[in-house]
């Protein structure tokens, strides 16, 4: 799907929807300043890791302070 496809399928699915709530975070979302996009927050990643290994911690790679 092109850059044109794919903004025209999103435009058609904000025209559709009834739900304001969705409407106004779509609108935040592309109002945000380009410059806070970069930025890291806290809280952004929670939940993107559903486990860790329990030997995460074993192994520490060359260059690192052990």
């Amino acid at each position: 799907m092109t850059t044109e496809e794919k903004k025209i399928d999103i435009i058609g699915k904000i025209i559709s929807t009834e739900d304001d709530k969705l409407i106004d975070m779509v609108n935040n979302l592309l109002s945000a300043n380009d410059q806070d996009s970069g930025v890291r927050k806290p809280g952004w990643g929670r939940g993107m890791v559903g486990r860790i290994s329990d030997d995460f911690d074993d192994f520490i790679p060359p260059g690192f302070p052990h």
